[in-house]
């Protein structure tokens, strides 16, 4: 009989993206969930929100010194390779997220396809 293993998607977090999710949880149990969503010009986004409830359908697909990064079974599949960043700059400020395993990203950077 052949064991399955199952592996957790690889994620890049930058040092400036663990310490704004750090910030932004505080002392207590709550992760970063990333998700993904129809829209923009090259048709899926990335969205994400800190959150406190887990759900028997979360994937944990980071986690580093109590920073916990979780996304649900559908969003999982689009996160393998997927590099996140954070940017405090006035003009875009907020998460940036890049998946070199897209086929396609508009021009922003803000939407992507397989």
């Amino acid at each position: 009989m052949q064991e399955t293993i199952t592996r957790q998607p690889l994620i890049n977090v930058s040092e400036r993206a663990i310490a704004e999710i750090a910030r932004l949880a505080g002392e207590t149990d709550q992760f970063l969930r990333i998700w993904v969503t129809e829209g923009g010009c090259a048709g899926m986004t990335y969205e994400a929100a800190v959150d406190t409830t887990e759900t028997p359908f979360d994937r944990q697909v980071f986690g580093s010194g109590g920073v916990r990064i979780l996304a649900d079974r559908n969003s999982s599949q689009h996160v393998d390779g997927l590099e996140i960043d954070y940017s405090d700059d006035l003009i875009n400020l907020g998460f940036r997220f890049r998946n070199p395993n897209a086929s396609k990203a508009c021009g922003c950077g803000s939407s992507f396809a397989v």
